[in-house]
């Protein structure tokens, strides 16, 4: 009983004195002057979340698309591969420049160092790059050269270079 009537006290003491104002103007009154207002009776006329819009990638860095299969873009490289998925042979910047083919979207860099970090010095400054899962150690570079492109265009396929044609 003695203990009941201890945590009766207790909790009473922490409810603080009797009679406190309660009143809400007041509550509001003492919040911080930099806090937002409440809500206007009756909310805002706003959606929950924003709108979800498909934006389209931005053309300039599409550089290739095609209806082909990317395996056949060019030669699948092992070493290229094998240096990539040691993080050696990579993009500077991921999908920066990409390749659209059938049923994959393929990461592009080029041999002369556009979107190219190279540590080993592996590239062929005449090259195209396309790394297929190009941030982790599946990583599968195919290499294209200018032959390459050309049979891509003979085949229906849009390449927009990286860079202005002079």
């Amino acid at each position: 009983m003695r203990r009941l009537f201890g945590a009766t006290v207790a909790l009473a003491l922490l409810a603080g004195p009797a009679g406190a104002n309660d009143d809400p103007i007041s509550k509001v009154e003492r919040t911080d002057p930099r806090h937002m207002p409440p809500l206007p009776p009756g909310g805002y006329d706003l959606p929950l979340s924003p709108p979800v819009v498909q934006f389209p990638l931005p053309p300039q860095w599409v550089t290739i698309r095609s209806k082909e299969d990317w395996r056949k873009a060019g030669r699948i490289d092992k070493k290229l591969s094998d240096a990539c998925a040691a993080r050696k042979f990579r993009q500077l910047l991921p999908m920066r420049f990409r390749a659209v083919f059938r049923t994959d979207v393929l990461g592009v860099a080029f041999g002369h160092g556009l979107n190219l970090v190279d540590e080993g010095k592996l590239a062929d400054k005449k090259m195209i790059y396309l790394f297929r899962n190009g941030d982790s150690t599946a990583c599968v570079v195919v290499a294209m050269d200018n032959q390459d492109v050309n049979a891509l265009k003979a085949a229906g396929a849009e390449v927009n270079p990286a860079r202005p044609q002079r």
